[in-house]
C-alpha cells in the first residue's frame, strides 16, 4: 500500500468499512450472493472511474450507497430483459420450469457472440431495433434481415436447449 495514491487509500478504506452493509443491501435486493458481490465491485469500479466526483461529494459513503442502489436496479433490469427473451423463445410461449440461470450474454453465447447474426439478434432483442431499421442499417432487404433473425433465434434456441 506504500505506492498507493491518496484516493486509492480512501477507496480501499471505504470498501473495507462499508462492505458488510453494502453486501446485506445488495443481497436483499438481488437475492443472489454472486450478483450482490459483483454489484459491489461494479460500484467501486464506478467510484474509481469517477473519483473526482466521488471524492468531492459531501458524503462519500452516501455516494457509494446511491451508486450501489443504481447498479442493483440496472442488474435487475438486465435480468428481467433476459428472462423475457428466454421465455419468448419457449416454443409454447409459456414459462418453462427448466429456465436456466441467467449468465453473461458473452459467456453463454461465446461461440455466437462474434457472429453477425448474434449481434443482429442482440440489437433487436435488447436495443429494440425493428427489422426495418436493422435492414436499412445493414444495407440488406427486410426479407433477408428477417431470415438472419430467424437463423439467429434458431441457434440461440439450440444453445439454450443444450444448457437446460
Amino acid at each position: 500500500m506504500e505506492d498507493c495514491k491518496p484516493w486509492e487509500t480512501t477507496v480501499e478504506q471505504l470498501y473495507k468499512e462499508m462492505y458488510p452493509a453494502l453486501y446485506i443491501y445488495a443481497l436483499r435486493v438481488l437475492e443472489e450472493a454472486a450478483l450482490a458481490e459483483e454489484s459491489i465491485q461494479d460500484t467501486f469500479c464506478i467510484a474509481c472511474a469517477k473519483r473526482e466526483q466521488f471524492l468531492s461529494s459531501t458524503d462519500p459513503k452516501r455516494w457509494i450507497m446511491c451508486t450501489l442502489k443504481y447498479v442493483c436496479q440496472n442488474t435487475l433490469r438486465t435480468q428481467a430483459k433476459w428472462r423475457k427473451l428466454l421465455l419468448s423463445l419457449d416454443a409454447g410461449g409459456h414459462p418453462t420450469s427448466k429456465t436456466p440461470e441467467l449468465m453473461s450474454v458473452d459467456v453463454l453465447f461465446c461461440d455466437l457472440s462474434g457472429s453477425e447474426d448474434f449481434q443482429l439478434l442482440k440489437r433487436i432483442a435488447l436495443d429494440r431495433c425493428t427489422v426495418l431499421e436493422m435492414a436499412e442499417e445493414l444495407g440488406i432487404s427486410v426479407e433477408s434481415c428477417k431470415k438472419r433473425v430467424q437463423r439467429a433465434r434458431k441457434r440461440l434456441q439450440e444453445k439454450l436447449e443444450v444448457c437446460i
